[in-house]
């Protein structure tokens, strides 16, 4: 049912969208601000409708001019948030983790702190783009938001570092030696220790070029590729005798993931663990922090090259193990803490069901960056009370948030 309707925008929903509502119907408005008015048109399912902006007939005071030309005049998908003021975009992840909690987790909260660092743009140190064939050459770009077929050709983007699209431009020159294929994926990320950038490409079942390919591209220090239905393999190194993990394991925003890891070992500290489980540890930089306090740390993490970085790391007394942590946690148990940072499905439901107030004595601190499965998982958590709650905006202009919650076992009387 099509109707073009007047609507008040309320608030931002998980994805970005506005809410508004109209006689009972509840419609998620792209592109909206809270205090907007807007008439739109407004497709209706049951009591939820999905609207299109016609006009925006009166703008809310956190409303601002988009930075960025792709977002405002091509609908670029990447970003959810640019047309809402910085300090507008924390106060509404705080609020859509306050909402997660009382709608899924049935646990009332006040929103939380949403802390942020110094840049709101050109803070990623990592760009995935859509490849697709045009004509005889190849574009790159990101989706737009109104139809995921649609790959808008990137010019710039301004919440990545500006290296990121120079590179993206040198690889775009050489492009006619990337796989036969009508359509990749593509990744650059711009190493760890500055030490320039490793590219990851998606797709194809033959790349018999790419030994020129990445000769041509002098900022590339590694290169990865994962064929069609096959596994990702390093294709080339100029690392000398590099340890370290596919960098695919290096964080998007250091800033913020700086800020974030101090304040996870500030909270895993208090407790004073004698034995801790990182779970989902990576390449390990929290459980050697942990490990170099004294703490005998158990680290879980599914990813052989990272599991193995991080076993090199350790001091004697802790340990790495290479599992899927619902294959390992039990064996694992009892610890004093336990970190939980699950990808963004969240836990398997038997991790919930082992982490009850006998295995784990002291705490859980669990590092999510879905509100939705953080509030399910807290919920399946019926013997822990939330302790501590702070979000991290790690990733400006976006509706994504990082979330640290502190758990501790529920007091009964």
């Amino acid at each position: 049912l099509m109707s073009t309707l007047t609507l008040d925008v309320e608030s931002i929903a998980a994805g970005g969208d506005g809410v508004a509502r109209h006689d009972g119907l509840v419609v998620f408005v792209p592109r909206t601000a809270p205090g907007d008015r807007v008439t739109a048109r407004v497709d209706q399912k049951g009591r939820l409708g999905r609207g299109t902006v016609v006009t925006v007939d009166h703008e809310g005071a956190d409303r601002v001019v988009p930075g960025c030309a792709h977002y405002s005049d091509d609908g670029c998908g990447g970003c959810q948030l640019q047309h809402l003021s910085w300090t507008a975009q924390r106060e509404a992840k705080g609020r859509i983790i306050a909402d997660a909690f009382r709608r899924i987790g049935k646990r009332t909260i006040a929103p939380p702190e949403v802390r942020s660092g110094e840049r709101e743009w050109r803070y990623r140190s990592k760009l995935t783009l859509a490849l697709r064939r045009r004509g005889a050459g190849w574009i790159a770009g990101l989706r737009a938001f109104d139809d995921p077929a649609r790959v808008i050709p990137l010019r710039d983007c301004l919440i990545a570092d500006a290296r990121l699209v120079t590179i993206w431009g040198d690889l775009l020159r050489v492009a006619h030696l990337l796989p036969d294929a009508a359509e990749l994926r593509g990744a650059v990320q711009l190493l760890i220790d500055d030490a320039g950038a490793s590219f990851t490409l998606e797709g194809g079942h033959a790349w018999p070029r790419h030994e020129e390919f990445v000769a041509l591209v002098p900022a590339l220090t590694a290169l990865w590729w994962k064929p069609e239905h096959g596994v990702k393999q390093l294709l080339q190194d100029r690392r000398a005798a590099s340890r370290e993990p596919s960098s695919s394991f290096a964080q998007v925003n250091r800033e913020v993931a700086a800020l974030l890891s101090a304040y996870l070992l500030e909270r895993v500290r208090a407790h004073g663990p004698r034995t801790a489980i990182d779970a989902y540890a990576g390449r390990g930089d929290v459980a050697l922090a942990l490990a170099g306090d004294g703490t005998r740390v158990t680290a879980i993490e599914m990813d052989a090259d990272a599991s193995r970085y991080c076993a090199s790391r350790l001091p004697d007394g802790s340990r790495a193990i290479c599992a899927r942590v619902e294959d390992a946690i039990s064996a694992a148990l009892p610890a004093d803490v336990v970190i939980l940072n699950p990808p963004r499905t969240g836990l398997d439901p038997s991790v919930a069901a082992r982490l009850d107030a006998e295995s784990c004595r002291k705490a859980i601190v669990y590092v999510s960056c879905d509100p939705a499965t953080l509030a399910r998982d807290v919920a399946r958590l019926s013997a822990w009370r939330i302790a501590s709650l702070t979000a991290f905006d790690m990733f400006p202009q976006t509706a994504h948030v990082e979330t640290v919650c502190e758990l501790v076992p529920e007091v009964t009387t």
